[in-house]
């Protein structure tokens, strides 16, 4: 109890009866669905037209991003270097550079 002169506490009652109405929600809730088992099939019904729904807005974005993309993609063109070369034969391993540096 180093700090026993410095801690203050605080109550904690009000979030415990949270806690204890919300499963006390719960257990309610399960019991309405056990009694109704039509919700059941309604929310499965549901749950299907929002995927959908969420599945064709992102077909719909996807697709909306691959067509603006085509504009830019045409105008900013292919780089390359006309200058450079790139033949096999001017590769030296990095071994022998190293070496070569340590001897000069």
């Amino acid at each position: 109890m180093a700090y026993a002169g410095r801690t203050q506490k605080n109550s904690t009652l009000g979030s415990a009866i949270a806690i204890l109405l919300l499963a006390a929600a719960i257990a309610l809730i399960c019991v309405y669905v056990a009694l109704n088992p039509s919700i059941i099939e309604d929310l499965a019904h549901l749950a299907l037209i929002v995927a959908a729904v969420i599945v064709a807005a992102a077909i719909i974005v996807y697709i909306a991003a691959a067509v603006l993309a085509l504009p830019y993609y045409a105008a900013k063109g292919e780089g390359y270097q006309t200058d450079a070369s790139y033949d096999l034969d001017d590769v030296e391993p990095v071994k022998e550079k190293d070496s070569q540096n340590k001897d000069s």
